[in-house]
């Protein structure tokens, strides 16, 4: 997400931090246009004026629960580079907290989208997934930096089998 720090710009911050939590607690079952925007304090026109589609919107509250989830996982990890194992652990030990999983739920259903080929679930997912890998590389001891893909694949599937056992 863009930041433009003008009145309109940081109207737009709110409301997609509004619909980001909206869509974390309900997904998609209640995501029309009218529940975003009475999530986030304004009318449903109101909300088209900031965003062309919902699907702008939507696009805009991935990215920034992906960045809260980065943000988060920074604090946990060492400031050294790591193990792969250790990346793998951490994220697993974060999704077991209860805030953790009502993310998680929601980005697998965005996945689903994704795999479907929607947009602009499809594109979105992929940005987020390259900066994860990105993110993991940053993270990797030296010699294991290639395992990137590797290691993202096996928290991915360490994750849903996670949400499962719930």
């Amino acid at each position: 997400m863009t930041r433009d720090h003008s009145e309109t710009g940081q109207k737009r911050d709110e409301i997609v931090l509004a619909a980001a939590g909206h869509l974390v607690r309900e997904g998609f079952a209640n995501s029309g246009i009218r529940a975003l925007a009475e999530s986030a304090g304004i009318s449903d026109r109101m909300l088209m004026y900031y965003f062309k589609t919902k699907d702008d919107l939507i696009a805009s509250a991935l990215m920034v629960l992906a960045d809260n989830m980065s943000a988060g996982l920074d604090a946990l990890l060492p400031p050294r580079p790591v193990a792969a194992a250790n990346i793998v652990e951490v994220m697993v030990q974060s999704a077991r907290h209860r805030d953790q999983k009502a993310v998680l739920r929601f980005w697998f259903e965005i996945i689903g989208l994704a795999i479907r080929g929607q947009e602009p679930y499809r594109s979105t997912v992929n940005h987020i997934l390259e900066r994860w890998e990105s993110w993991i590389s940053e993270r990797l001891r030296t010699g294991q930096k290639d395992q990137a893909a590797s290691v993202l694949a096996q928290i991915e599937g360490a994750l849903m089998l996670e949400l499962l056992k719930d």
